[in-house]
């Protein structure tokens, strides 16, 4: 690597660094106290309470990326400004490319490193978490409910209105059962399920078998299931979404896109998975733009409101985007990639008002 970059990633990494402790600290401290209470009540013991929060810290980090990137890149440049070396490099004739260039690349590892990490280690560790917080909840609630909710087995996948982990019962459920090509094989749906101390038994429903050429049809006021989930997979139930990684979401999505259902949220979901590591490639390229016309003395404290400000704007849009998609006011790819986009055009517009 030759020496400017070098120079100029052992300025970006440390402050990105020490924006990831800062942002992660903060979060843990303010889901401490929110959560204080409720960790008194239901009696958690420390060892839980600590485990609890280690594994929510990696989710937590990922947060961080975006804004963490942003802040690395503006105080980056305004470090070399502040040295003047940014004046020396151009008077040297040396072009942008070669101290902007290791900021973009740096991003864009970020932005790998963000989607990977958070598709594999830091959703299994968030799940964990949420199974640790309910499991401890549940000793403390007389009447432990999930409403609305998704679960997904291994044979089928359950859309549940109303769980009752006290009374083992299910009410106004769903069962889509899927073969490993992903195909609908059978659909279940019924008044209510309950636990007869060995099975699933279903009352009032119908069970929809498909083959190739035809649908059969079969009517029942009380049927024993051959599930091979107990109560006991059930104790730390959680939205589909949360729980597939993007390839099985992908797949799911497609699958009752193409039933007819309403997709939307979970397109959504699925954007916004991808959407999200890129957003810390643009706001680096955003922290980029505003760098560069930043005054020699605008200072860190300039560069930190400018990030919040930046962040709050691109975060808001994205937010509104989100619910619109959602809601289908707006396609749901429009819906989340409408701030990246807009930030994008923002970028090209300082850019070329910058080099005139």
């Amino acid at each position: 690597m030759k020496i400017i970059p070098r120079y100029v990633l052992q300025h970006f990494f440390p402050v990105f660094g020490l924006c990831i402790l800062a942002f992660t600290g903060l979060y843990l401290i303010i889901d401490f106290f929110e959560k204080i209470e409720d960790i008194v009540k239901s009696s958690l013991p420390a060892s839980d309470t600590i485990r609890y929060f280690l594994y929510k810290t990696p989710l937590i980090i990922t947060q961080g990326f975006p804004m963490s990137t942003l802040l690395a890149a503006l105080m980056t440049l305004g470090i070399l400004k502040r040295n003047r070396e940014l004046v020396a490099l151009r008077a040297a004739g040396i072009g942008s490319m070669l101290y902007v260039g290791p900021i973009v690349a740096a991003s864009l590892a970020l932005c790998i490193a963000h989607f990977a990490f958070d598709e594999t280690i830091a959703r299994s560790l968030n799940k964990e978490a949420q199974e640790l917080w309910q499991q401890s909840r549940k000793k403390g609630s007389p009447a432990w409910r999930h409403e609305n909710v998704w679960f997904k087995g291994q044979e089928a996948i359950y859309q549940i209105r109303v769980y009752d982990q006290n009374n083992l019962t299910m009410e106004k459920v769903s069962l889509f059962f899927i073969d490993p090509e992903f195909r609908m094989t059978r659909r279940l749906d019924a008044k209510s399920l309950w636990w007869n101390g060995r099975k699933w038994v279903a009352r009032e429903g119908i069970l929809l078998t498909f083959t190739e050429d035809t649908t059969r049809q079969e009517w029942f006021e009380e049927k024993t299931l051959d599930l091979t989930e107990t109560p006991l997979d059930f104790s730390s139930i959680e939205r589909l979404p949360e729980q597939l990684n993007w390839v099985d979401l992908f797949r799911y999505t497609r699958k009752i896109r193409q039933e007819g259902y309403n997709s939307a949220p979970y397109e959504v979901e699925l954007h916004l998975r991808l959407a999200l590591p890129v957003t810390s490639v643009i706001l680096a390229l955003l922290g980029i733009s505003i760098g560069l016309r930043q005054g020699i003395h605008g200072g860190i404290a300039a560069g930190l409101v400018i990030a919040l400000i930046v962040a709050f704007l691109y975060l808001s849009v994205l937010q509104v985007g989100c619910s619109l998609g959602t809601a289908a006011v707006l396609p749901p790819i429009v819906g989340v990639w409408a701030s990246s986009v807009i930030f994008l055009a923002l970028v090209g517009y300082l850019s070329l008002t910058d080099s005139q």
